[in-house]
């Protein structure tokens, strides 16, 4: 019996809690800090969606605008922090192309995001892109501010 409750004061505690289907869209405004022409404003769209758990996957268009294609990415996310419903921080690693040079494209950033009222919020992303362009390969660096509806 000693034994028995020894055993349950050091086993740790696990919480198992119920994780919806959960996600977010939405659409925004990039500033590119490091593009190397005059159109450092472009816009972005975003979809993202974890299936009951931290874990899951986005697509997105970024850093594009009327003379610029931008890119294509695609990827995991992973919620890294949440103090439901209002603040959600989530981390993702992206893999695409970049549609002008046709070139490939790997990165990642941290989106954290900020709901306002009911399902409507305000997102803020960094992130970081290698577009793989053998000798005109390049990092860019993004920052972007997006509307967004998140449920």
């Amino acid at each position: 019996m000693k034994l028995a409750l020894a055993l349950l004061l050091v086993m740790p505690a696990i919480a198992h809690a119920d994780r919806p289907v959960h996600g977010s869209v939405g659409v925004g405004s990039a500033l590119l800090l490091t593009a190397h022409d005059d159109t450092r404003f472009r816009y972005e769209l975003e979809v993202d969606i974890e299936p009951a758990s931290r874990y899951g996957g986005f697509l997105a268009w970024r850093a594009f605008d009327k003379d610029h294609h931008g890119m294509v990415l695609g990827g995991l996310v992973f919620e890294g922090g949440a103090a439901r419903p209002r603040l959600v921080v989530d981390l993702h690693a992206d893999v695409g192309a970049e549609l002008d040079q046709k070139a490939p494209v790997v990165g990642g950033g941290v989106r954290t995001t900020l709901t306002l009222y009911k399902l409507i919020g305000i997102a803020l992303d960094s992130g970081a892109y290698l577009i793989v362009d053998g000798y005109d390969t390049r990092l860019r660096f993004i920052g972007s501010t997006s509307l967004v509806a998140r449920w």
